[in-house]
C-alpha cells in the first residue's frame, strides 16, 4: 500500500517525530501534485467529474449524520390568546407612552400569540416594533434584541420569504460580532448558526448569482481565525473550529456547478451581473482554482495547532491525519490517501483506546464528504423527487463503488430512481476499508439510499 508520497510514521516513534513526519508528507504531496485539475495519480490520468454531494442527491438511510437538525429558536410560549395581548399592550401603552421600552414584554408575548395562531406577518409586525423600542431605548446595537430577531427570521420562513430571512440573518450576526468576543464560545455557535443559513442559502439557490456566499463564507472563517489568532496567538485551540468550518466551505466549492439563469428568489431579488463587484468575482476565481491547495493549507493549519500543544492527544493528530486523507480521496489522488491513511492507522494500533478508533474510523467504508456539507438546512432544494433505493456493491481500494446491482425498486417499477442510484453510486466516494493498516476492497455491502431529484 505504499504509494508516491509515503507519509506513515512508525507506531514505535515519539509523537513528536510523528508530527514532523506526518507535516514533511503533507507539504512534499501538496508541492508534487500542485493544485490544478483533479487527477488520479500520473499526469496523463484524465480529470475525473465531480463527486456526488452525499446529503443533497443521495444519502444513505443507517447514516448517522442524518440526525443533523439545522438550528431553529425555542418558540416563545403565548400566555394568553392574541386579542388579550393586544389589549394588555394598548392599556400598557396608555399608562407609559408609545417609545417606552416596558413595551417591549408586551410586545414580545404579542407576537408569540400571532404566531402560535399562524397570523405570522402580524407576529412579524409585533416583533419588529419590540425590536425599534430596543434599539431607541438600549443603543443600535443591544443584543437584547437577538431572541427577537431569531422569531421574526422564523416568521418569515413560515410565510415562505427567504429573502426577507436572509436580510435579517445578516443582521443578526452584525449585532452578534458588535457584542460578542471572537474566542467567546457563544461568538463560535453564532458562527455557525450564520454559516450554516449561508450554506443552505447557496445548496437551495436563493441567489441568482451563487458563488458571492462562497466568498462570504470564506471571509467568514477566515476572519474569525484572524481575530483569536490576534487576541490569543496562532496556535491557540479555539481557532480549531473555525479551520473545521472552512475546510468545509473548501469541500462546499470543490464541486461549484457554475451559475444558472435564476434562483429560487430570482423575482424577489433581482441582479444583473453588472452589479457584482469585480472582486467578489476576482476572489472567488482565486479561491476556485486553488481550491485543492487552499484545503491542504486548512489542515496544516489544524496540524500545527495541534502539535504545539503539549496537552494534545494523539488521536487528535491522527484524527487531523483522516481528515487529510479524506480530502486526497475526494480529489482522487489516491496514491496518497492511501498512504496517509495508512499514517492514521500506524499512529493509533496498539495505543489504549486505539482499536475502537479504528473500527469506528476504517471498519466500513464511509461516504465522503465525513462532514456536514451538503445535507439541506432551511431552505428548500429545487428537487421534486424522494426515492429509496436498496444497493449491492463492492467498494474498491480506491473507495469507489464497484458492481453495482440496484435491488429494488425494480427498473420497470421506477426507472428514473434505478439510474439515478447506478449514478450517484459511481460518482460517489467513500474512505475504504482498512484491515490490519493494508487498504482492502468492501465486498458485498447492501446499504439503502435516499434519493433526491
Amino acid at each position: 500500500m505504499r504509494g508516491l508520497c509515503h507519509t506513515q510514521p512508525k507506531s514505535a516513534l515519539l509523537y513528536g517525530q510523528i508530527a514532523v513526519v506526518a507535516l514533511v508528507a503533507l507539504l512534499g504531496c501538496a508541492v508534487a501534485h500542485g493544485a490544478g485539475s483533479v487527477q488520479c495519480c500520473s499526469s496523463v490520468a484524465p480529470v475525473f467529474p465531480p463527486a456526488t454531494p452525499y446529503g443533497t442527491t443521495m444519502y444513505r438511510e443507517d447514516d448517522p449524520r442524518n440526525s443533523y437538525k439545522p438550528y431553529q429558536p425555542v418558540p416563545i410560549d403565548a400566555s394568553a390568546p392574541a386579542k388579550d395581548m393586544l389589549e394588555r399592550l394598548e392599556n400598557r401603552e396608555l399608562q407609559l407612552g408609545p417609545y417606552s421600552a416596558e413595551l417591549v414584554p408586551a410586545l414580545r408575548g404579542l407576537g408569540a400569540a400571532l404566531f402560535q395562531e399562524q397570523k405570522f406577518n402580524d407576529a412579524i409586525t409585533a416583533y419588529g416594533r419590540a425590536i425599534y423600542l430596543l434599539r431607541v431605548n438600549e443603543g443600535l446595537d443591544t443584543f437584547l434584541q437577538t431572541g427577537l430577531i431569531e422569531q421574526v427570521i422564523e416568521a418569515q420562513i413560515k410565510v415562505g420569504n427567504y429573502i426577507a430571512a436572509d436580510s435579517q440573518q445578516e443582521y443578526l450576526f452584525r449585532i452578534r460580532q458588535a457584542t460578542l468576543a471572537a474566542n467567546d464560545p457563544e461568538m463560535l455557535v453564532s458562527v455557525e448558526q450564520y454559516a450554516d443559513w449561508h450554506r443552505a442559502a447557496y445548496l437551495g439557490e436563493l441567489d441568482r448569482y451563487r458563488y458571492p456566499r462562497i466568498v462570504q463564507l470564506v471571509d467568514l472563517y477566515t476572519g474569525m481565525i484572524e481575530a483569536v489568532a490576534k487576541e490569543k496567538g496562532e496556535f491557540n485551540r479555539d481557532i480549531l473550529p473555525y479551520l473545521q468550518g472552512k475546510l468545509k466551505t473548501e469541500y462546499l466549492l470543490s464541486i461549484y456547478p457554475g451559475e444558472r439563469e435564476v434562483g429560487l428568489q430570482a423575482q424577489a431579488r433581482q441582479k444583473d451581473e453588472i452589479d457584482l463587484p469585480d472582486l467578489t468575482k476576482m476572489r472567488f476565481a482565486k479561491f476556485r482554482d486553488g481550491n485543492y491547495r487552499y484545503g491542504l493549507q486548512t489542515i496544516q493549519q489544524m496540524r500545527a495547532i495541534i502539535e504545539n500543544d503539549p496537552e494534545s492527544k494523539l488521536r487528535e493528530l491522527a484524527d487531523v491525519q483522516v481528515a487529510l486523507g479524506d480530502w486526497y480521496q475526494w480529489h482522487r489522488r489516491y496514491a496518497q490517501a492511501v498512504n496517509t491513511y495508512g499514517g492514521a492507522w500506524e499512529m493509533m494500533a496498539g495505543q489504549a483506546d486505539g482499536a475502537d478508533w479504528l473500527q469506528v474510523t476504517f471498519g466500513d467504508p464511509l461516504e465522503l464528504p465525513s462532514q456536514i456539507v451538503f445535507q439541506p438546512g432551511r431552505m428548500p432544494l429545487r428537487m421534486t423527487y424522494a426515492v429509496q433505493v436498496t444497493a449491492l456493491f463492492t467498494v474498491s481500494r480506491h473507495g469507489e463503488a464497484k458492481g453495482i446491482k440496484i435491488l429494488s425498486p425494480q427498473r420497470e417499477e421506477n426507472q428514473p430512481a434505478v439510474t439515478r442510484g447506478y449514478k450517484y453510486l459511481r460518482d460517489m466516494r467513500f474512505r475504504p476499508r482498512l484491515l490490519d493498516g493494508e487498504i482492502v476492497a468492501a465486498k458485498d455491502l447492501e446499504r439503502i439510499y435516499n434519493i433526491r431529484y
